[in-house]
C-alpha cells in the first residue's frame, strides 16, 4: 500500500509551487525525505496530475525496454530517479533491480 495518496502529493506539490520549500512541506505531511516532495513536483511538471496519481504495478516491461533505459541512464550519468522521470517508470527502485540483473558494457 502506498503511504501517500494522490490527494497527499497534489496538496505537498501546490504548497511547494507557493513557494514553501521542500524541507517545510516534507515536515508538514511528514515525508522523510525532502527530495520525494521535489520527485514529485517533477512528476507533476513533466506528467501534470496523471505523474502523481497513485499506479499499481502492472507494466510487465520486456528486456528490450529495459536495456534501453539502462543505457539511456548509463549514457546521460543519470540517477535512478532522474531515469525513472525520464521514462515515466513511478519506482526508481524498479530500475535499480535490473541494474543488478544486467550488465552494461
Amino acid at each position: 500500500m502506498t503511504k501517500f495518496s494522490f490527494e497527499d502529493k497534489l496538496r505537498a506539490v501546490n504548497m511547494y509551487l507557493r513557494g514553501y520549500g521542500s524541507n517545510t512541506v516534507a515536515k508538514v505531511y511528514k515525508v522523510k525525505n525532502h527530495s520525494n516532495i521535489l520527485m514529485w513536483v517533477k512528476r507533476y511538471q513533466k506528467y501534470g496530475i496523471d505523474g502523481l496519481k497513485v499506479r499499481r504495478p502492472k507494466y510487465d516491461y520486456d528486456g528490450n525496454f529495459k536495456l534501453n533505459v539502462l543505457n539511456w541512464r548509463k549514457r546521460h550519468k543519470a540517477s535512478y530517479p532522474e531515469t525513472a522521470l525520464q521514462f515515466d517508470i513511478s519506482n526508481p527502485g524498479t530500475i535499480a533491480t535490473w541494474d543488478k540483473v544486467h550488465i552494461i558494457v
